[in-house]
């Protein structure tokens, strides 16, 4: 039941009309305090009133603003026990019109017509004071589950600092190997004075293996019909990155002869250089787990994002082996970035997909990655036809610790998408996702302006 203008200006010339009925209020002054005996009835003429309440900690906390041919004080007027429960302040000057209630307890005043009429506002009063307190339950509500989050977030930050520690000991351990790796196989292969394979090793050092299937498979038919090799070694010297140009000095038998050499040299650079990598994307796992919580941001560098994607396939190439992965790079600029960061991105993503697709034993796996420029935006997809995302998922799974993983030995902070959105947007970026059963495309745009 809500108050109508007709009704207001009934209650106004009926019972606010006498020329002592007026008040008036300067700007800040307090008109009640909690607690207040209060048996005055206010209507507002001119000006505004505030009401509030206040906290512990002196916070305050808004409850109503009323302007003019507003009711203020029904509750205190009307209760028994004429308490006001808020501090109610004058925004501006101010006039009031004010009902004592003496005026209403004299014998010649028409109570039970009054009542009739001021019905309307108590139970509008009611229905505010209900609004009121489930506004403030609400809030509370939300005030608990933003503390427990972040308690959650504060535990994770202590439980990643104890692990960071030991961790990082682990990764500095096989850096340092790696080091030692790369200067002893520098020295043996002279020492046993075959210098000539020395450049497979440093090829596979410094790019390791950055292929995808169709390309490699493409490479093979190449070096099979200009060389004359058989599909074995034609498919080695492929995944080995290299192209009939490469190998243009050598001939036929020759060729089949040195092959070996080449692929087990290149190889072993190729290991030494998955070996850095996987350190360098511990470390970044390590620091983006403990900084979920926090704003943080890293010495940016020119980085091409197709190379990127590629040092993320081949990091993965051992978990990729039964899956067909295609990689198509557009001509997309540099951005202004830390290489990390989208190394995990790509990791994360892709993963996920190769997990999607293995735990639902799809037929034909197949991972399609692509990138563009388009109306001024970088565009990576990252596409898979698995089974797609559970519908009762879909709208959460960029939040913490939701998983889609349903093996019970599998394990998983279910923090991957998280960090990956956290990532994204802090290159004002964007993530979305479409899912389907038979495709799940997961799609970032970068602005141009990162480049």
């Amino acid at each position: 039941m809500m108050i109508t203008t007709d009704q207001i200006e009934v209650i106004k010339s009926t019972y606010f009309s006498a020329a002592h009925q007026r008040m008036e209020l300067a700007e800040g002054e307090i008109l009640l305090t909690p607690g207040q005996d209060n048996r005055r009835l206010f209507l507002i003429l001119e000006g505004f009133l505030t009401g509030y309440l206040e906290d512990s900690d002196d916070g305050r906390f808004e409850i109503f603003t009323s302007g003019p041919d507003s009711l203020v004080g029904v509750y205190s007027f009307f209760s028994p026990g004429h308490q006001s429960y808020s501090t109610v302040v004058a925004n501006v000057p101010t006039v009031l019109a004010v009902l004592h209630e003496d005026e209403v307890q004299q014998p010649d005043f028409d109570y039970p017509s009054f009542a009739a009429i001021m019905l309307p506002v108590v139970v509008n009063e009611i229905y505010i004071r209900q609004l009121l307190a489930y506004r403030m339950h609400h809030d509370r509500q939300e005030a608990m589950r933003r503390l427990i989050q972040s308690e959650k977030m504060a535990s994770l930050g202590q439980m990643a600092a104890g692990l960071a520690h030991e961790l990082n000991n682990a990764i500095g351990v096989i850096r340092r190997n790696a080091e030692n790796l790369t200067q002893r196989f520098h020295q043996q292969i002279q020492l046993i004075g075959q210098g000539q394979w020395l450049p497979w090793f440093e090829r596979g050092l410094q790019e390791g293996q950055v292929l995808s299937t169709e390309e490699i498979r493409s490479r093979r038919q190449e070096l099979e019909q200009k060389f004359g090799l058989s599909m074995r070694t034609a498919k080695k010297l492929a995944k080995a990155g290299l192209a009939p140009n490469d190998l243009a000095h050598c001939h036929g038998q020759q060729l089949e002869d040195d092959a070996a050499a080449i692929i087990e040299h290149f190889e072993a650079g190729v290991g030494i250089h998955d070996l850095n990598l996987a350190a360098q994307h511990a470390e970044n796992v390590v620091k983006s787990v403990r900084e979920l919580g926090a704003q943080y941001r890293r010495e940016p560098q020119a980085t091409d994002l197709n190379q990127n994607l590629r040092e993320a396939l081949s990091l993965l190439k051992n978990r990729l082996k039964t899956i067909e992965i295609s990689f198509v790079p557009g001509n997309i600029p540099s951005i202004q970035a830390n290489p990390s960061d989208w190394l995990q991105v790509w990791i994360n993503l892709i993963k996920n997909a190769a997990d999607a697709l293995e735990s639902a034993q799809t037929a034909k796996a197949r991972i399609s990655i692509s990138t563009r420029l388009e109306d001024h935006r970088i565009y990576i997809s990252i596409a898979d036809n698995g089974p797609g995302i559970p519908p009762e998922l879909f709208d959460h799974i960029f939040q913490p610790h939701v998983t889609t993983k349903r093996d019970g030995l599998a394990f998983g902070l279910g923090l991957g998408l998280t960090i990956v959105e956290r990532i994204v947007q802090s290159y004002q970026g964007h993530l979305s996702v479409s899912s389907r059963p038979g495709e799940t495309i997961f799609t970032i745009d970068l602005p141009l302006s990162l480049s």
